[in-house]
């Protein structure tokens, strides 16, 4: 039991600083965004450093959780173990009572890897969402300023499937008004 505190500590410690290293950074690039008051020719550009810093801190939260999911389950698996070393002992007539008990924790056990796997890829692939998305309208915004347009507007589409979350091609509407 106290191999599986120290464990947890030293996990919740790792993903800790690296929580506090991705905030920090995200401060930073903020500031430094926010710093420029001149009209500047690539106003998108700003953005990439704000966005990306601010998936790190989404993607370390979603590490920290994958991990300390982890080591509850290898001390979940450290007391199957255990239990079933017990039940191998058991007399004939109690074993109808005890073997529910093995069943549950072993569909315990499968249920939880399954959904930390889950919830590892999906907040993995929502951290970098908003990356996907400014990176779109980068492109737009590029492809709109060498066709000389003035005013682009530009849709973007999620769209939720089996595979998760993406976004689709954008389209532009090219007004050549003001």
């Amino acid at each position: 039991m106290a191999t599986v505190f120290q464990q947890y500590f030293d996990a919740f410690q790792v993903n800790q600083q690296r929580l506090l290293v991705a905030q920090a950074d995200c401060w930073r690039s903020w500031c430094e965004a926010s710093v420029h008051h001149e009209p500047s020719p690539a106003p998108m550009g700003r953005l990439d450093a704000p966005m990306m810093s601010g998936a790190s801190v989404m993607q370390a939260s979603a590490d920290a959780q994958h991990d300390l999911m982890l080591v509850l389950e290898r001390w979940f698996t450290e007391h199957q173990k255990t239990w079933r070393r017990h039940l191998s002992v058991t007399p004939a007539s109690v074993a109808p009572c005890v073997v529910p008990l093995d069943l549950g924790l072993a569909g315990y056990l499968i249920a939880s890897r399954a959904s930390r796997q889950i919830q590892h890829f999906a907040s993995t692939r929502f951290s970098y969402a908003a990356v996907s998305a400014v990176r779109g309208a980068h492109h737009a915004y590029r492809k709109c300023a060498r066709e000389g347009l003035k005013k682009p507007v530009i849709r973007k589409q999620m769209v939720i499937s089996g595979a998760g979350m993406h976004t689709t091609a954008s389209r532009i509407s090219r007004s050549g008004g003001a």
